[in-house]
């Protein structure tokens, strides 16, 4: 996750996300940057990139991609 442009809001959602749901094996991290600021916020799940992030936008994001990794099991 860039940490520019109201990312913080991002982070707690996505920490709130993982409490709540109680998913395992997830972290959050913040980067310096990820070379895109122009359409940030950014964010990367499993060295797939996403851009213009919010925080309902990464919280779907989060809940889809885990989801379709516990499928895959």
């Amino acid at each position: 996750m860039c940490s520019d442009r109201f990312s913080e809001y991002i982070v707690t959602r996505l920490k709130n996300d993982i409490e709540k749901f109680n998913l395992k094996n997830i972290e959050i991290e913040e980067t310096l940057c990820m070379w895109r600021c122009k359409e940030g916020p950014n964010m990367a799940i499993e060295n797939e990139n996403f851009s213009r992030m919010n925080p309902l936008k990464a919280s779907e994001l989060l809940s889809k991609k885990n989801k379709n990794k516990n499928a895959n099991k």
